[in-house]
């Protein structure tokens, strides 16, 4: 239900397409950076903006599945 939840998802996948290993947690880091750094605002603004029409859907659902 969370819009961070869709952004860390995005950070995820991307994460999973290097096949390089991570030798550190400040490599992660840097590499999470790398991906969330230039994620557009407007499309983290859109997941914001949509939240009134996903607590819409769960209510309408009563808490079940949505499609969001």
């Amino acid at each position: 239900m969370s819009p961070i939840e869709y952004v860390w998802d995005l950070v995820d996948r991307r994460l999973a397409r290097d096949p390089r290993p991570t030798g550190s947690k400040d490599e992660l880091l840097l590499r999470i950076q790398a991906i969330w750094n230039p994620l557009p605002q407007a499309d983290t603004q859109n997941l914001f903006d949509s939240m009134p029409r996903r607590i819409a859907a769960l209510i309408a659902a009563r808490g079940g599945y949505t499609n969001y």
